[in-house]
């Protein structure tokens, strides 16, 4: 925008001319102010969104510097320490970065938002408190001029005190109009350099920034090739192994299958591949079982003492052949979130040497699929269910349970009466 320039031969003339071009630099200053006040408000709030996003960036570093990546197995391998390690790097990266935008955010205020403040005020005091008294001075000479030529001839009046009295005020007045004019002209001078040396500092504040995080990019690229290597080296192992990992998923399946303690019907016998059974003389038979409770009473006037039969509680029973030792873990809700997470299995485990082992007859008892084990130190039957025919087959064999003793026409023995 170009306007036609204010001269102080034209501002002493006061022309209309004058006026009208006065009129337009008074626009033009309002304006400007206006817009260096929205640039300014703009200056700001870019720097109170990056101050929000160094606090976010920062607390992104914290998060993935405490983050751990947990590896599968006994060791680490140097690959996957320095893929675990790269989070650090990473951290460390950001937090790098975050300080130079520090040092923006910490002198903004005194190198860019403040300048362009001032100069707004200055412009604004330009057109309101310059412009107010220039008004001011050219009312009072006017004023005074008409009055001045309203002054009668009729009378014999001394003229010469007026005619000073009005020059003292044209005196005044022009010294107003060319002092606003002086003060008009020094702002649209100072806005050409202060306003675009203050803006193309931040701009190339930013710049500058921009040139440094382009800096840690280049040292970086070396570390971040390195680790890129490792995390691209891990995935093609983890693709390679894929499909190693099904087929041996579904070979172990089938495996399972056959020695599961339920019938699969989903897959015929004849279309299974020839894989061998589970040994039939495996020294470790483990499993999901229920235990019948029991509580023991002496009766009413005899000493006898009654046993009664409570609740079957869910264990999970472990037998090795080897030592001939049975352990019983109890997996009920209040076991297996308060005392196995807190004290460990050992401290809610059973743990006895096998006696002996029986199957329960059929008709000794109201669950399918039972025997009964009797510990070595200890006189008490223990009765358990497993989970299916084939389940109890397998821990009778585990065992080597025997078939329950039958005399003669009295059918099955009691479950305290077995052959030692």
């Amino acid at each position: 925008m170009v306007l036609k320039p204010l001269e102080f031969s034209d501002c002493l003339a006061d022309s209309p001319w004058f006026r009208q071009n006065l009129h337009s630099h008074e626009n033009a200053l309002e304006e400007t102010s206006k817009k260096i006040k929205t640039i300014e408000q703009q200056c700001r709030k870019i720097i109170s969104y990056n101050s929000k996003l160094s606090q976010a960036q920062r607390a992104f570093a914290s998060s993935i510097s405490e983050f751990k990546i947990e590896t599968v197995g006994s060791t680490q391998t140097d690959d996957e320490r320095i893929i675990a390690n790269s989070l650090k790097e990473f951290a460390a990266l950001v937090r790098q970065i975050e300080e130079q935008r520090a040092k923006i955010i910490e002198e903004a205020e005194r190198l860019y938002l403040d300048p362009l403040q001032n100069l707004v005020e200055r412009i604004n005091r330009v057109v309101r408190d310059d412009k107010h008294k220039y008004v001011k001075e050219s009312n009072r000479f006017y004023t005074g001029l008409e009055k001045h030529l309203h002054l009668s001839t009729v009378r014999k009046n001394d003229f010469r005190e007026a005619d000073a009295q009005l020059g003292l005020q044209q005196r005044t007045f022009c010294q107003a109009s060319m002092q606003y004019v002086s003060e008009i002209l020094t702002v649209h001078e100072r806005v050409k350099f202060e306003f675009v040396e203050t803006l193309s500092s931040f701009i190339f504040g930013w710049l500058s920034f921009y040139h440094i995080g382009n800096v840690i990019h280049e040292d970086f690229r070396e570390v971040y090739n390195g680790i890129n290597s490792k995390v691209q080296k891990a995935k093609e192992s983890f693709e390679a192994t894929q499909a190693e990992t099904e087929e041996l998923k579904r070979k172990m399946l089938i495996t399972h299958m056959r020695n599961a303690v339920f019938p699969s019907g989903s897959t015929p016998n004849n279309s299974l591949p020839d894989i061998p059974l589970r040994p039939s003389n495996s020294n470790i038979k483990q499993g999901y079982c229920y235990i019948q409770e029991k509580s023991i009473i002496p009766s009413i006037g005899r000493d006898v003492k009654i046993s009664l039969s409570r609740n079957w509680t869910k264990y999970y029973c472990v037998y090795s052949k080897e030592t001939r030792i049975f352990t019983m873990i109890p997996v009920t809700q209040h076991s297996s979130k308060a005392g196995m997470k807190e004290k460990g299995f050992e401290s809610v485990s059973v743990s006895f040497k096998l006696k002996s082992c029986v199957r329960r007859a059929s008709d000794s008892i109201d669950k399918r699929f039972c025997f009964d084990v009797i510990p070595e130190e200890r006189s008490e039957v223990i009765t358990i269910q497993a989970l299916s025919e084939e389940d109890r087959r397998q821990w009778l064999e585990a065992m080597d349970g025997r078939e329950p003793v039958y005399s003669p026409g009295a059918g099955a023995t009691s479950t305290g009466s077995f052959d030692s």
